[in-house]
């Protein structure tokens, strides 16, 4: 299986959920565990380029963003510092009774063990962003 597919309802509007998503200061809040110190870099434009960073651990992702349709979906190439291989993200938002469903497809992986691994980090990452959007 070379994709997975992740998928929330969230008690934020798509605008709100969108920002967390399209923000550097917002991304470094949520994305990675606070004690990591979690930095971020967003040129949010088709073309432009994002990154997340934490010296902490010494990881960083970034890529490049292929669509944007504000509020709507946001396509993007996504890329761990040292490895060759690239995935494609694809987060699409759709306005629900009081809030947000949020469908997140990552694919392109090489391994199973990768798209696993990946869906942890996603699930991960994702229990965070309730929080910060309550905030």
């Amino acid at each position: 299986m070379s994709e997975l597919r992740v998928e929330r309802l969230l008690m934020a509007p798509p605008e709100r959920v969108w920002t967390a998503f399209t923000t550097a200061d917002a991304l470094a809040a949520w994305m990675w565990p606070g004690s990591w110190n979690t930095t971020s870099e967003v040129d949010l434009r088709v073309g432009g380029r994002y990154r997340i960073a934490s010296e902490v651990t010494g990881m960083a992702i970034g890529g490049e963003f292929v669509a944007l349709e504000e509020p709507r979906r946001i396509v993007q190439t996504w890329q761990w510092d040292g490895e060759d291989h690239e995935t494609l993200v694809t987060i699409t938002l759709e306005p629900t009774d009081g809030g947000t469903a949020l469908t997140i497809v990552h694919e392109r992986f090489d391994t199973d063990e990768d798209r696993s691994n990946h869906l942890q980090g996603w699930d991960d990452c994702l229990d965070r962003l309730p929080g910060y959007l309550l905030s």
